[in-house]
């Protein structure tokens, strides 16, 4: 069995996934949380299977668990890995804390031929591991892009699109989007899900992050681009927040939308229902509907006369 059709099996049997990076926020400005304040996702071993991957570019493969441990390799954007073991303490390095994890990944010597792949061993820090990593035609230039979506050190949700053909250091772009309910729970960071959105869907193949913490009725959803001008093969070109939106489930309140995209005519439809509750818990509820049009990777929205309608309902 070939890698890629390994990867493909990994990717297609997966169940979903979440990732969180939170901590308390201080009232001090500049303050930073004590390490035992900060709450992130664990990995555990995953037996045979590699279920993870790297969600940095040139990540280091170290031989110990210490950020000046020898260095066995380094790792690309996309890489997929086994978890072996976990350390037992978590630890900070730079601005990020969480755990080493001992990690196995096969080295393939950049050919087809499987006979000379070959097992590396060492450790990561945890900030590196995600298991979220898509491949898809993102800018329209025929070849496909790695895209994968971490948590960064300052507590955002950061997608990272590689361009496969560029050199490193400069073959990435990224670009992060803030998780939901941080004010409302007076904490750092928060929870992502995430999915593609395939280019028959929505007209490009998008990047979907939705970020939903149980403790609060906040939610979010956003879309991430990647557009390179003209097309071109072998150019870096940009990741994007494509739209963004935010929503409340508060019971008596509630603010949901729903999307549906025209992929034919390069835009979408937002569908807006507020329910609202007033002190004699007379209940009203509004629909409104917004149109936007595709433009260079970001959904704009279309402004004539009626093309947001809005209807009250009792």
């Amino acid at each position: 069995m070939t890698p890629a059709l390994l990867l493909s099996l990994v990717l297609s049997q997966a169940p979903a996934e979440s990732i969180h990076y939170t901590a308390p926020a201080s009232e001090e400005e500049g303050a930073k949380p004590a390490a035992d304040g900060y709450d992130f996702t664990v990995w555990e071993p995953t037996g045979k299977q590699a279920k993870h991957f790297i969600g940095v570019d040139e990540a280091n493969l170290r031989e110990t668990p210490t950020a000046d441990g020898p260095v066995v390799t380094t790792l690309p954007l996309g890489a997929n890995v086994r978890v072996l073991e976990r350390g037992q303490e978590r630890q900070k390095v730079g601005e990020y804390v969480n755990h080493w994890y001992r990690v196995e990944y096969f080295d393939t010597k950049g050919t087809p031929d499987t006979n000379d792949d070959a097992p590396v061993r060492g450790w990561v820090f945890g900030n590196t591991l995600t298991p979220f990593r898509f491949e898809a035609d993102f800018d329209g230039d025929g070849e496909l892009e790695v895209a994968t979506v971490v948590m960064s050190a300052d507590f955002k949700i950061r997608v990272r699109v590689l361009e496969p053909n560029v050199k490193p250091p400069r073959r990435v772009s990224s670009v992060d989007l803030t998780p939901s309910g941080q004010g409302y729970l007076s904490v750092k960071g928060g929870p992502a899900t995430v999915r593609l959105v395939a280019a028959k869907t929505a007209g490009l193949p998008l990047v979907q992050v939705d970020s939903a913490p149980e403790a609060c009725g906040d939610f979010s959803t956003g879309y991430v681009s990647y557009t390179v001008p003209g097309n071109k093969k072998g150019v870096l070109g940009k990741a994007k927040v494509a739209l963004e939106l935010a929503g409340l489930s508060d019971a008596p309140n509630y603010s949901e939308y729903k999307v549906s995209f025209q992929p034919k005519q390069k835009g979408l439809t937002v569908v807006r229902t507020n329910t609202e509750e007033d002190e004699s818990e007379k209940t009203t509820k509004t629909t409104e509907r917004t149109r936007y049009k595709l433009v260079d990777g970001v959904f704009s929205e279309v402004k004539p006369a009626g093309s947001a309608v809005a209807e009250t309902q009792p």
